[in-house]
């Protein structure tokens, strides 16, 4: 059992992290830094599962984390990448970039989305946990352990015999747009993450926002 807790960082969610193998698909994420004029904030950059293969087909990269254990496993991977160390709704690098990213549901909370939005000049692009498939459906792998219209506390299964547990913000699909309104951005694109499948089956989707 593994947790992720910015405040007590767990050594085993690392390890864990580090146990998964590179993304192969790339996209949606590299065609959208590849239009990116300049380099390209990575935030949760995590252990390097895409980021490693972003940066190996030319997106320079800014990474930010706020486990010290996936930064110290993602720095012998990439030595060359400016990595920084921080909490995202307390970040401030006094710059900002044409294009932040942030996958794996990191920017599902209102303080993390505006760190993001005010680091931008242009786009925000993240992905985030579907509220209507997780809920709506049981999931061998998954299980809700508790839930409001808001927040749940998850439990997830994976290969290893690994399990972490996470309490997430839920982000409603109908609600992205005042979201991102508070944050001074604007939607361009919502999609599941199978652009051919609908978006209710989507156990994850995908949100492209630009600044006002």
């Amino acid at each position: 059992m593994v947790r992720d807790d910015p405040l007590d960082p767990d050594p085993g969610f690392a390890e864990l992290y580090a146990s998964f193998p590179d993304a192969t698909d790339l996209e949606p994420w590299l065609g959208w830094c590849r239009e990116a004029d300049g380099p390209v904030l990575y935030l949760g950059i995590g252990t390097g599962r895409l980021a490693v293969p972003l940066a190996a087909a030319g997106v320079e990269l800014v990474g930010v984390d706020a486990h010290p254990g996936m930064l110290d496993r993602l720095r012998a991977r990439l030595p060359a990448v400016e990595l920084v160390l921080a909490r995202i709704e307390e970040l401030d690098l006094g710059r900002r970039f044409p294009l932040v990213i942030g996958p794996s549901s990191v920017l599902e909370s209102r303080d993390r989305l505006a760190a993001a939005a005010r680091h931008t000049t242009g786009r925000v692009a993240m992905e985030l946990m579907n509220p209507h498939w997780l809920l709506e459906v049981r999931h061998p792998r998954v299980r809700v352990l508790e839930a409001t219209g808001d927040r749940a506390e998850i439990e997830v299964d994976y290969p290893g015999r690994w399990t972490h547990r996470a309490n997430v913000a839920l982000c409603w699909p109908e609600r992205i747009e005042p979201l991102l309104g508070r944050a001074g951005l604007t939607l361009e694109l919502m999609r599941g993450r199978d652009p051919d499948a609908d978006l209710d089956e989507s156990p994850t989707y995908l949100v492209l926002a630009r600044v006002l």
